[in-house]
């Protein structure tokens, strides 16, 4: 499996997931603000974004909508970094493309940090969810 992380921050609560799941992967990870890697060269697409108030970060968005195509291609999980990790089905409906949501072999609530908080990364993080993710996108591979 030849994978890749993209991952758009504010906080840097996805910042931080997608380091964690590059350690776990073994494997690069690009912040979408600043830099997209070719996708032809990976088979394994792990797409994170914080959300705040119902909405994924602009260049999460974005960059779904401009290679759609290329990430249904691929093994797709997708991650998500938000304070209110019970409003993720309301979050996946109304900012993934449903093609994307259906072929997305795993769809998590990474944690994420309170408004207005720094809190150690301890306290925000859901490990269990990001093992789950990695173990998907193992079983994925197989």
């Amino acid at each position: 499996m030849k994978a890749v992380i993209l991952y758009a921050t504010k906080s840097g609560a996805a910042k931080e997931c997608a380091q964690l799941l590059a350690e776990k992967l073994c494997c690069p990870l690009y912040d979408l603000a600043q830099d997209t890697p070719d996708l032809a060269q990976f088979d394994t697409v792990v797409l994170g974004t914080g959300v705040r108030m119902g909405q994924v970060y602009q260049p999460a968005k974005k960059y779904m909508q401009q290679h759609l195509a290329q990430l249904l291609q691929k093994k797709t999980a997708l991650f998500f970094c938000g304070a209110y990790p019970q409003t993720l089905p309301q979050t996946i409906e109304k900012n993934i493309p449903p093609q994307l949501q259906q072929s997305a072999v795993c769809q998590i609530a990474a944690g994420g940090k309170p408004p207005f908080t720094n809190p150690p990364q301890q306290d925000w993080l859901n490990t269990q969810n990001i093992d789950q993710l990695v173990t998907a996108l193992g079983a994925a591979s197989a």
